[in-house]
């Protein structure tokens, strides 16, 4: 989901190390939320089911004791689902929840360290007060003026909701290889690169090559053309290629060049 105004958060860990990450606004979270109400209200209507049913063959009224019970069982239940579900799923999800992972989105500590059993349950217990007065109006409207996207919640338990990048990086490569398949742009020969060649690609070089061609999709062809031959100059050069296998189709090779390392750089 795209959001207008994207904010970025600076964290240095305790190692020192400075991180930078982009933080999850209004709009996917408040899309992330309706996922997971959605599920949490499946759950507890087939709970539900299930004990009117038993009830039904039993022949047990609500009016009677044990019809009670399950009432009373069924109000506890859907407490219980609400306080439980997100504290444990992100503590045990790795700062998700089923919607936060459909979204990409993640909750860590402002230190950048995975949340902990205890933050993840100060700052969903923290959702009665950005609940109010209604529809979490508190909640958004504290986080539209925080410089972090931060709730009350958030503040409370020391933690930062973030767009999770790897996320973002495969849905960019699934959209990138639609692209090419439709295109169907190819090399007229077989490029065959041993293993000694593919150790000659640094991290560097396999970013460059990365981003120029995930960003095809959105380069009009002389934009292509002009960087294709710079970036196919660079790497044909470094692999130590004839000129001649990457000339006259730059963009197909570096395709081809993508393609064949792709594996091995997304692991």
């Amino acid at each position: 989901m795209n959001e207008v105004n994207i904010r970025e958060a600076s964290i240095v860990t305790p190692e020192h190390v400075r991180l930078q990450f982009r933080t999850a606004g209004i709009g996917s979270r408040t899309a992330a939320q309706l996922i997971d109400n959605l599920l949490l209200l499946a759950a507890f209507g087939a709970i539900s089911l299930l004990v009117g049913l038993i009830l039904m063959l039993l022949d047990i009224g609500l009016d009677d004791a044990l019809g009670e019970y399950a009432a009373a069982f069924l109000i506890v239940l859907s407490f219980l689902l609400i306080g439980c579900y997100y504290a444990l799923a992100e503590y045990y999800m790795g700062g998700q929840t089923f919607g936060k992972k459909w979204l990409g989105l993640r909750v860590i500590q402002e230190n950048g360290q995975p949340v902990t059993l205890l933050s993840a349950i100060i700052r969903n217990f923290f959702r009665l007060i950005d609940f109010l007065p209604s529809f979490y109006f508190v909640g958004m409207l504290w986080m539209f003026f925080h410089p972090m996207d931060k709730r009350i919640g958030d503040l409370a338990a020391g933690t930062l909701v973030i767009r999770d990048m790897q996320h973002e990086r495969l849905a960019l490569r699934k959209r990138t290889r639609k692209w090419l398949d439709k295109n169907n742009i190819r090399l007229t020969y077989e490029l065959k690169l041993s293993e000694a060649f593919r150790r000659r690609i640094e991290r560097e070089d396999w970013l460059l090559l990365s981003t120029f061609v995930e960003r095809l999709p959105s380069l009009d062809k002389f934009k292509r053309e002009e960087l294709s031959w710079q970036i196919a100059e660079r790497l044909g050069t470094k692999l130590e290629l004839e000129r001649e296998l990457y000339a006259a189709q730059s963009t197909a090779f570096l395709i081809e060049l993508y393609v064949q390392l792709s594996e091995e750089w997304t692991l």
